[in-house]
């Protein structure tokens, strides 16, 4: 051993090309995990950065059983110009004997001073044969950070692989569809395999993929398991040869329930719609300004939640001030390593209605999942002074609406020949005349009637008919976005009226306004099953608009075509008990 380490050391203080380039010198020791059983092994790595050395000093290893080692590695990299050089000797150990073995401090001298690490221990536990026997050499779990949550907090979903087996190949046949979430990709996450223990097995948890989740409803939501098939490297012997082969491995994770919570009633007055932790910026262009010109607000919110939901609320008090349409110049989601950051910036117009010294205080009022609260976040107050203005305005604002038609007066035409002004009513009008109280009252009993006869209608077919009104009147609206080229407002109005045409012609609570749910509802209601594929295919293209970001433009017609005619043919084909 001490010729070895000998020889390593002379190595290690000849290499020149370990010099460091920047950056502080550092000598670290760790550990490959922090518990592991009796018959297991783990890594002890010392790493050297920045600098060369001598004098290398290990712990004692008089608790372990040297499998392999020293084995000795270096390499440099550089970041940002700046270059990080590193020299790290690393050992295999088995240990001897259960319970917390500690490894103590090493030690390394370099420029003129010596370095030491600090100790480390691991947790060395009892095998358990027969439980270990019981448990499956690879599985697939889905884990979540929480599963209860409110409408529009995030949740993380982590694939996370189990193995203690050679798995060389991953292949996904199955993805949940995430009903009832909003679901936006991570790709910030810690992929790097860790030792762990579950009922007695020893596995190396790897995480193959991350989530970001916002529930859109209320209700139990249910998330459908992963289907996997890896690649498992086995051998097979016999008394003359041995080979290696690979085994296709089924696995699949367990079917996860979320129960959301409705946010709590009642909410305050310019709630912005944002659920999470939220933080934001108010910069105003100026302090000083008179009537005749506008104060710009813009508004930088950042936080752990769907930004999506944020609305612009007034940023002042309108009796005060004429608050114009805002504009959002960003909205965008950021990865980070402990889950998905929004950010948007709105831009807001103001304009003073009266001079004076006004005290703004812009603040952003959001749903605090922490505290289970509402919460009001007003980082900065400015002073404004307002003067009078001359009534020349020097700012530009889009205002433009479509108007009411202005009254105009059309020429006088000739009379026609036999007609005259000033002459009394003619023999036809004086019997319409005398005739009118009857014909009042022969109205009224058959509006009576009619109102009697609607009463007694049967109330399934009542709600079909508000059902159609309700739909008819929510498709105005996508029209109008479609014929603007507006995709994201027309996708949400589009599926706005579908479900609500769905929940008021089945009567379907909204916790279960699910794709499931209406196609089972229009089965049992006679659908024939290319109507419900028609259905599924349409909300699913809204979610992928508002959700994935597939909201182009140049669909909106087919997509409004479709579902006018789905709603007539749900009329003309199904029925309701």
């Amino acid at each position: 051993m001490r010729s070895t380490l000998l020889l390593w050391l002379l190595l290690f203080t000849g290499a020149s090309a370990l010099r460091a380039q920047a950056g502080d010198v550092s000598f670290t020791a760790e550990l490959s995990k922090d518990r592991m059983l009796e018959n297991s092994t783990v890594e002890y790595k010392l790493t050297l950065q920045n600098a060369q050395g001598q004098d290398l000093q290990p712990p004692s290893f008089d608790d372990f059983i040297v499998l392999r080692g020293p084995m000795r590695s270096m390499g440099t990299s550089i970041i940002n110009g700046v270059g990080t050089s590193y020299l790290s000797f690393s050992w295999q150990l088995q240990p001897r004997r259960r319970g917390r073995l500690t490894l103590g401090p090493a030690s390394i001298r370099t420029q003129n001073r010596t370095y030491r690490t600090n100790s480390r221990t691991v947790e060395v536990l009892k095998v358990d044969a027969s439980l270990a026997a019981a448990q499956p050499t690879d599985f697939l779990r889905a884990e979540l950070s929480t599963d209860r949550a409110f409408v529009g907090q995030q949740i993380i979903l982590d694939l996370n692989l189990y193995s203690s087996t050679n798995v060389i190949s991953r292949n996904l046949v199955r993805e949940p569809d995430f009903d009832g979430f909003f679901a936006q990709p991570r790709r910030q996450y810690d992929g790097r395999p860790v030792g762990v223990i579950e009922n007695g097995r020893e596995y190396q948890r790897r995480t193959l993929g991350s989530v970001a989740l916002f529930p859109t409803k209320s209700g139990r939501i249910v998330i459908p398991p992963y289907r996997m098939i890896l690649g498992v490297l086995r051998r097979r012997s016999n008394s003359s040869f041995s080979r290696r082969y690979t085994e296709q491995v089924a696995v699949n994770s367990d079917t996860l329930f979320v129960d959301v919570a409705e946010l709590p009633h009642p909410q305050p007055p310019n709630f912005s719609g944002g659920v999470g932790t939220y933080r934001v910026q108010v910069q105003a262009d100026r302090d000083r300004m008179t009537t005749d010109d506008a104060l710009t607000l813009q508004m930088t919110i950042t936080g752990e939640g769907d930004i999506e939901r944020i609305k612009a609320t007034p940023p002042v008090d309108e009796r005060d001030w004429q608050v114009y349409d805002p504009t959002v110049l960003r909205e965008e989601f950021l990865d980070s390593p402990t889950g998905m950051l929004g950010r948007k910036i709105i831009e807001y117009k103001v304009v003073p209605r009266r001079p004076g010294n006004y005290r703004l205080q812009p603040a952003l009022v959001y749903f605090d999942v922490d505290s289970a609260d509402y919460l009001v976040h007003a980082p900065e107050t400015f002073n404004l002074t307002v003067a009078a203005g001359s009534g020349n305005v020097t700012y530009s604002i889009d205002t433009s609406t479509v108007g009411a038609e202005e009254l105009s007066l059309r020429a006088v035409t000739d009379l026609p020949a036999g007609r005259r002004y000033g002459t009394g009513p003619t023999l036809p009008t004086r019997l319409l005349l005398l005739l009118l109280p009857v014909l009042l009252a022969a109205g009224a009993v058959g509006a009576d009637r009619y109102r009697e006869h609607r009463a007694n209608r049967d109330p399934a077919e009542l709600a079909r008919e508000r059902a159609a009104r309700a739909a008819t009147a929510r498709l105005k609206a996508a029209r109008a976005h479609q014929t603007a080229g507006e995709a994201r407002p027309f996708y949400d109005a589009v599926e706005h009226a579908v479900l609500g045409y769905l929940r008021d012609r089945f009567r379907l609570p909204v916790a279960e306004l699910s794709r499931r749910n209406v196609a089972t509802a229009l089965t049992a209601a006679g659908a024939e099953p290319a109507l419900t594929e028609r259905y599924d295919a349409l909300l699913q293209r809204c979610e992928m608009a508002l959700y994935a970001g597939q909201d182009q433009a140049d669909d909106l017609a087919a997509v409004y075509d479709e579902a006018r005619n789905l709603i007539s043919e749900t009329e003309r084909t199904t029925r309701v008990e």
